[in-house]
């Protein structure tokens, strides 16, 4: 397989992909973290504070939604 084939069909996978700018985004936040000397992963490492950031944001955005209204008893699919 030519490099011309490899790059044709990376470059197909990244435009059918939608993630391509979370994909560009991660990069450009995994080369800075390299350099500043910031581990990728354990117990200080960007994998660690993301997984936080994400996780807390999530939640958040979770409890201040506004609630959902209760079905009663028995009247689920009514």
């Amino acid at each position: 397989m030519t490099v011309d084939a490899v790059t044709t069909r990376a470059s197909q996978k990244k435009a059918a992909t939608p993630a391509g700018g979370q994909e560009r985004l991660v990069a450009a936040m995994i080369a800075q973290a390299q350099e500043q000397g910031v581990a990728l992963t354990g117990p200080d490492g960007l994998l660690k504070q993301l997984t936080k950031t994400v996780l807390e944001t999530a939640l958040n955005a979770e409890m201040t939604r506004a609630p959902r209204p209760r079905q009663a008893p028995g009247r689920a699919g009514s």
